[in-house]
């Protein structure tokens, strides 16, 4: 068994590159483009991006599901804690979760 190559993921490192923003007067109807991640161990795709809306917010897609998240997760109220790699603060009740880039 192999094992999986990580580190801890910055907002840079899961930026959507193909993004729309609402604004946008001939937007890039390509599915977006998401990055292999592990948030709290468990396996993700994960995007930073307007996603076709006005403001920027943070996308999860799990498989399998993630025990408090289910099968997907988005918020635009999220912040990547600059001393602490890897965890991102999120909502208005002082969650977080840990987030990997899977290189």
């Amino acid at each position: 068994m192999s094992k999986i190559e990580k580190r801890p993921a910055t907002e840079n490192d899961i930026l959507v590159t193909n993004d729309r923003h609402g604004f946008d007067e001939n937007p890039n109807l390509d599915p977006p483009i998401l990055h292999d991640v592990l948030v709290d161990g468990y396996p993700a795709k994960a995007g930073v991006g307007s996603f076709g809306m006005y403001s920027t917010r943070i996308l999860l897609l799990f498989d399998p599901p993630h025990p408090e998240f289910g099968d997907e997760f988005g918020t635009k109220y999220f912040m990547f804690d600059d001393n602490v790699p890897g965890l991102v603060n999120w909502g208005h009740e002082g969650k977080s979760f840990h987030i990997e880039l899977i290189v």
